[in-house]
């Protein structure tokens, strides 16, 4: 675990970045972008006021999350000639798993800067909202086209590429494969619902260890839920193996 100084030169390295630009920041702008990679837990832990911490990342993220769904919509309605219908299907790209997937491939250090309690685990949920409450206060700080022009600079061909369709079996497969892992098994964990409308909930599994979980309507829809969540996993997390 990296100290507080260390995390709080590597959020300004992070602001620096050519993709962001931000490198004078007055002392209000920095407290908000210290909030931004704030989660609740943080704040609510016994030491935290000792710290005098008072804010977490949940305004800024609440107001990152509409930015960022504007910036995305704005994107995709001018990149694609397409119905509504499809430009809806890849707003998809803005959901949590998705985003934390991205946002931690494009930038690796992004979960580190990230403050939790000691207890909580750093989920994809709150790496996706550390990444929106960012964004809140970037916006904040230097105004939609800032944004506009630091998500085009990260995630433009992440998003130009990004299909709901994606077999993420095979690519979880591939990467098992590629890392000479045993290869995946997918396992019902339960089935419920009325026989006319199923819901069914799967585990992905290699060598004994579970990498995922999903659910859906359907064998297929759940086994890939479980596939994408583990392979998001695999990126954000170091998994172990037994020998």
């Amino acid at each position: 675990m990296i100290s507080e100084t260390e995390r709080i030169t590597a959020i300004r390295e992070f602001l620096a970045r050519p993709e962001i630009g931000r490198r004078r920041i007055s002392r209000a702008a920095f407290t908000r972008y210290d909030a931004a990679f704030t989660h609740r837990s943080y704040t609510r832990a016994g030491d935290a006021g000792l710290k005098g911490i008072m804010a977490d990342n949940e305004r800024l993220e609440f107001l990152g999350d509409r930015i960022l769904n504007l910036v995305i919509a704005e994107f995709l309605f001018s990149a694609f000639d397409e119905p509504e219908g499809a430009l809806t299907a890849r707003m998809e790209w803005t959901k949590n798993r998705n985003l934390a997937y991205v946002i931690s491939n494009v930038y690796p250090a992004f979960p580190g800067l990230i403050r939790v309690g000691g207890k909580q685990v750093l989920t994809p949920r709150i790496i996706a909202g550390a990444f929106e409450a960012f964004i809140g206060a970037l916006y904040l700080d230097a105004g939609l086209e800032t944004v506009k022009t630091m998500i085009d600079a990260f995630f433009a061909e992440n998003i130009m590429e990004f299909s709901t369709d994606t077999n993420y079996k095979k690519k979880l497969q591939e990467c098992l494969q590629k890392k000479t892992l045993p290869l995946p098994l997918y396992e019902l964990e339960c089935c419920e619902g009325k026989p006319h409308s199923p819901h069914f909930s799967y585990l992905v599994k290699s060598g004994g260890i579970i990498l995922g979980r999903g659910t859906g309507k359907s064998k297929l829809e759940a086994t890939q839920q479980a596939a994408r969540e583990a392979l998001e996993k695999m990126t954000l997390y170091i998994v172990s193996y037994p020998n």
